[in-house]
């Protein structure tokens, strides 16, 4: 009640501070109702004698709106399906003679498929045939029945080797519903990628007017079947759709069926005339809005007309316009737009609201801005928890899982740059890595030189111990796959590639705000921090990329392929401390024991015996 009774008093004090010289009070107290038959007589009589042939008009200019929104709607997808896979079958075409051809084959399919989900299969002459995984459990038998139904259309093989491009429904082939292909030539060779076309069905059918797909021999693509589509009459004659496609592109056609009802067809070419996009709607649904209209505002009149005296109250433009600019305006805030310039039309309640929009935009502004520059040097998820106040002050003790990675040799690399080259590698190095812990949701400490530090169930959880080692595991073979193919850009600029070790350790740590009173960090700290960063510098005499502790071994050993490396003694540690090597996860290919990794990495088989293990400031040496 006392905190109520404080709020009422401020919002007194502040309209008191409020002070414009044309209240909207005053003006609506001058405003006055009149002659309300006679102006909603004439409006309703305008409504129905001006503004019918006007309705027909704009029909059909939405209609044809419509059309060719629809049309460009579905021809940036199919052009972006072919496009990508074109690229796709380029790639394979380039990489056909690598040792590995078939995996990398089935990686870069996979991209695809990622890239565009609606992708069911792709079929080649030469290439072969891939699938989609949840297309290939759910049709297995779909290549041989594509080759069978293709080989029973020599003519349609025939047009896409004479340069056209085909488009035909697959749906009754794969009893799958919404499903096209599309047939073209990809360096002289046969290609036929079918997808799932749901999303575009829902894009022709979502107004009221539809909008159907045929291919150039008028056989229908994307077409609507609904029982309650066919009942609105929204279906088209197809018997007409031949003659349609005998005009030009854009051009209207008017059909009249058999209940003496004009039908309004509007087509437009998609692909370069391999489709077509045909939208109609009927004239007799124009007119019938038009008449329902009319009897609502006639009904409406008469009972405006006992409250217009009391209600009604016209405002003059001076009102409206700075509302329809507030509304614009907070639509862009909404949209992340901060950057608005309102100036206050009039000094009444609405420019004294306008004025304060704007500042209050400016703030957000500097605000959006600050958040911006902040999160390029700290975490986005601490430095969203900070700016939202949800960081605890002080320690909190965490069971996480904590990562060090190293790049090895790196100083004696560096010496051989210049401090351009440097930056540029290590921005490109850091910039993959990263994106491994992001996608794991794991947090980065620091950068400490060329070496990462992350952590994953600090500030920012998988649900369990469990599972933050295994996304911590999971980021460094991640990093593995961004690491060769960071490795492959470097060979083809002419630089050496290079090698990196990852330790992992799980076990309690201290995370907190650590730092001065003028400039404080989040980080982690304790023994399990100062053992991960033991374990990474582990790798090099194991000859090994990631090394694990028990600790973490523990926690996901039914997850990965893992081999245990001599029992090392860690500087303050008496018992020998179990590492273990990451091979891989279980069930993924590569891999699959220690040996082939370490062909797989190119580095040679270590002789442990020969270990020198006052290496790295003697922080471990290796049992026996």
């Amino acid at each position: 009640m006392k905190k109520n009774h404080e709020d009422k008093k401020m919002k007194k004090s502040v309209k008191k501070h409020i002070r414009v010289r044309h209240p909207i009070g005053v003006k609506l107290g001058t405003i006055f109702a009149s002659l309300v038959i006679l102006v909603l007589g004439i409006t309703v009589a305008l409504i129905y004698l001006l503004f019918a042939n006007d309705q027909r008009v704009n029909a059909k200019s939405n209609t044809i709106s419509l059309n060719e929104t629809t049309a460009n709607a579905v021809q940036l997808q199919l052009q972006n399906i072919q496009g990508n896979t074109n690229n796709f079958l380029n790639v394979l075409y380039v990489i056909k003679d690598d040792n590995h051809y078939e995996e990398e084959a089935d990686y870069f399919f996979d991209e695809l498929c990622t890239a565009n989900p609606d992708i069911l299969f792709v079929y080649t002459e030469n290439s072969g045939y891939r699938a989609s995984k949840l297309f290939s459990e759910a049709v297995p038998a779909a290549q041989s029945i594509y080759e069978a139904w293709l080989s029973k259309n020599k003519i349609i093989q025939n047009k896409v080797k004479a340069g056209k491009v085909v488009v035909k429904d697959l749906s009754s082939l794969f009893d799958s519903p919404y499903t096209l292909g599309t047939m073209f030539k990809n360096n002289d060779e046969f290609v036929c990628v079918a997808y799932n076309v749901e999303d575009l069905k829902e894009t022709c059918f979502k107004n009221s007017n539809a909008t159907y797909i045929v291919n150039v021999d008028g056989e229908p693509l994307i077409y609507e079947d609904n029982e309650t589509v066919i009942q609105a009459g929204l279906v088209p004659s197809f018997e007409i759709v031949e003659e349609l496609l005998k005009y030009s592109s854009g051009n209207e056609y008017i059909y009249k069926d058999t209940e003496n009802n004009n039908w309004i067809y509007i087509r437009m070419n998609i692909l370069d005339e391999t489709c077509s996009a045909i939208t109609l709607t009927s004239e007799s649904s124009i007119l019938k809005a038009i008449n329902l209209t009319a009897l609502r505002i006639i009904a409406i009149s008469f009972a405006v007309f006992f409250l217009a005296i009391i209600i009604i109250r016209f405002f003059s433009r001076s009102l409206t316009n700075p509302i329809e600019d507030l509304v614009v305006a907070t639509d862009l805030i909404d949209r992340g737009d901060y950057d608005i310039h309102l100036r206050p039309r009039t000094k009444d309640e609405i420019g004294f609201l306008t004025d304060r929009f704007t500042n209050m935009a400016g703030g957000l502004a500097q605000r959006q801005r600050l958040m911006t520059t902040f999160t390029k040097f700290v975490n986005k998820d601490i430095a969203e928890k900070a700016a939202n106040g949800q960081l605890t002050l002080g320690g909190e003790d965490k069971n996480a899982t904590v990562f060090f990675s190293d790049i090895r040799s790196f100083t004696a690399m560096s010496e051989k740059m210049t401090a351009p080259q440097v930056v540029e590698f290590l921005n490109d190095y850091f910039t993959r890595m990263v994106d491994c812990v992001n996608k794991t949701n794991g947090i980065v400490d620091k950068f400490i030189g060329d070496a990462v530090m992350a952590v994953w169930g600090a500030a920012t959880t998988n649900g369990s111990p469990e599972e933050d080692a295994w996304a911590a595991v999971k980021a460094a073979l991640m990093m593995r796959i961004a690491l060769y193919h960071f490795n492959q850009n470097q060979i083809k600029n002419g630089r050496n590639p290079i090698k990196i070790g990852c330790g992992i350790n799980s076990g309690p740590i201290v995370a907190g705000q650590i730092g001065s009173e003028d400039h404080m960090n989040y980080t982690v700290i304790g023994d399990t921090v100062n053992l991960a960063s033991r374990t990474e510098a582990l790798n090099k005499p194991f000859a090994t990329d990631i090394l694990i502790t028990e600790n973490t071994y523990v926690l996901i050993k039914d997850k990965i392929i893992a081999e245990e490396m001599p029992g090392v003694h860690v500087k303050g540690k008496t018992d020998p401390i179990k590492m273990y090597a990451v091979v891989n996860a279980k069930g993924v290919k590569g891999p699959q024991d220690i040996h082939k990794l370490r062909e797989f990495l190119g580095w040679d088989e270590p002789e442990l015996d020969k270990v020198n293990t006052d290496e790295e400031e003697k922080k471990y040496k290796i049992g026996k």
